[in-house]
């Protein structure tokens, strides 16, 4: 494998979804080609579309850049992470109740939900979201933007759990893939400043095992990297007595075998296995299915048009 570079594989799954979104496009009749479309706010659930784009440009938040599409405005990509996220999601931003049914299928114990501050109109869940990533995790503030070029969390919640706050970070994957990452702790360039980075923090963690090889260890390769990172981010949060504990939960359709169980390094035990392995406290972090969220808001009748909408989209 190349520790220099990434041959981007597009696998079966990926191909699957990309006709999947061709369709709907096609049915809905939405102009564009493919799985692209003309009309980037098209990519979003109408209900939310005016205010997801202004909470990303209030909040100086990147939007996912492909190709030559601009990081100011959605997507025009259909099969992106980012945008199914939005679309599972953002509705309940600032809807209590619903927040907490969806904090409830990750831990019934939990018995409330509040207000992730740091946003420009706070609500109960936070996209993108960062916290003085250059005081906690030494990451360089220069040239970054929230949700590009540093440490951030796909979605945020804050949770109470027999009187104690919950951190809850939200990873979110569709089609990806990581057959065969590179090794950023080599990367030339880049890879010295990562370990001069994050190699003591890991090594302080209390939830990250400690490796006997930093730049042979899985925490350099995607996915384990992001959630590496992630990691750190929340126990720091903790550390600083912001909050007394985490649940870190990564969201992954269990029908992309290539991301649960070919990605980096994961062939024998998958992916959630193989990350937990790396854990002190591996009961910290679950993996559900995106349909799990989905089936969540088929039992709430004030998302019904949205639950028919995920359902006709990516189903």
């Amino acid at each position: 494998m190349s520790q220099a570079s990434a041959r981007y594989i597009k696998t079966e799954y990926r191909q699957e979804e990309d006709y999947r979104q061709e369709k709907f496009r096609v049915g809905s009749a939405l102009d564009g080609n493919s799985y692209f479309l003309s009309d980037r706010e098209n990519n979003l659930f109408k209900s939310i579309r005016r205010d997801a784009i202004e909470y990303f440009s209030d909040n100086n938040i990147a939007w996912w850049k492909y190709g030559k599409n601009s990081s100011e405005y959605p997507t025009d990509h259909m099969v992106s992470s980012q945008i199914q996220c939005l679309n599972f999601l953002y509705a309940l931003r600032n809807d209590e109740a619903a927040v907490l049914q969806l904090a409830q299928l990750f831990d019934g114990d939990i018995d409330a939900v509040l207000q992730v501050q740091g946003d420009k109109q706070p609500g109960y869940l936070s996209f993108e979201f960062v916290q003085e990533n250059k005081a906690l995790l030494n990451e360089d503030n220069d040239g970054v933007q929230r949700g590009a070029f540093c440490t951030s969390v796909d979605v945020f919640l804050i949770a109470k759990r027999k009187g104690q706050k919950l951190l809850v970070p939200i990873e979110w994957k569709y089609t990806e893939s990581y057959l065969e990452p590179t090794n950023k702790a080599l990367e030339k360039g880049k890879g010295r400043t990562r370990q001069k980075r994050y190699n003591q923090l890991i090594s302080d963690s209390k939830q990250l095992k400690t490796p006997p090889d930093f730049e042979q260890s899985l925490f350099y390769y995607e996915p384990y990297y992001e959630l590496m990172r992630q990691t750190l981010l929340v126990e720091k949060i903790v550390e600083k007595e912001l909050a007394d504990d985490f649940l870190h939960i990564l969201v992954a359709p269990t029908a992309n075998d290539d991301f649960l169980k070919n990605s980096y390094a994961c062939e024998l035990q998958g992916l959630g296995e193989t990350w937990k392995s790396q854990l002190e406290n591996p009961e910290k972090f679950m993996r559900i299915d995106s349909n799990q969220i989905l089936d969540l808001l088929g039992q709430m009748p004030d998302y019904s048009a949205l639950y028919n909408y995920l359902k006709l989209r990516y189903c």
